[in-house]
């Protein structure tokens, strides 16, 4: 569940704990549409074997809405999970490719670099809203780390940040790992020692 701490009204301090209800990855309730608030910007902290999301709420005299608290971590750059539709293409514009709708979802796809190479992002859409963001290549993308972490980090800085995984299997691309940390929502790709692939995801949405 989620819990606050309370510091000064202008410097607000929340620390989350996201734990597994019934063994399975939710959050407390779901997230009825809301927006996430673009100033909240958190970290995740490994916690022996759970993970605290610890959030600067900044110069507030309110807590923030405790609905969108737990996008707060979920951000990758200046792009996040729970954001709409509209405001990712007004921050990439519209995607260089746009695969077929599967489970009610939509990937869409932005190339980083050269046009159908690494690195790119890719965005799962569900109902005008991004339930994932995935960005792959074997070079840093400095727009798009996620927790301090980016593509082309050793497995070390990797594990510095977030402990070790707790289930490593093939990831289905030749000679890679696929480290997940799961119910907790976010997952990497790794080979020969480097990070190559970082996915994030809204643990209230089944996104595929």
């Amino acid at each position: 569940m989620w819990q606050s701490l309370a510091g000064s009204a202008l410097a607000l301090v929340l620390l989350g704990i996201f734990a597994p209800v019934n063994g399975q990855g939710t959050s407390p309730s779901p997230q009825g549409g809301k927006p996430p608030d673009p100033e909240l910007r958190g970290q995740w902290l490994r916690v022996g074997q759970t993970f605290a999301c610890k959030v600067e709420a900044g110069k507030r005299i309110t807590p923030p809405d405790p609905d969108v608290l737990s996008f707060a971590c979920q951000r990758m750059g200046a792009l996040g999970v729970g954001i709409s539709e509209a405001s990712l293409k007004a921050a990439l514009g519209e995607p260089h490719r746009k695969l077929p709708p599967a489970d009610n979802a939509t990937n869409y796809v932005y190339f980083l670099g050269k046009p159908d190479q690494l690195p790119y992002l890719a965005a799962t859409v569900k109902a005008n809203r991004v339930v994932a963001l995935q960005v792959s290549g074997s070079a840093p993308v400095a727009a798009y780390s996620f927790n301090q972490v980016n593509l082309g980090d050793s497995t070390e800085k990797l594990m510095a940040r977030f402990g070790g995984p707790f289930h490593v299997g093939p990831s289905g691309l030749e000679k890679t790992e696929l480290w997940t940390y799961e119910p907790w929502p976010f997952s990497f790709e790794v080979r020969q020692d480097r990070v190559t692939s970082i996915r994030i995801s809204d643990p209230t949405v089944e996104a595929k």
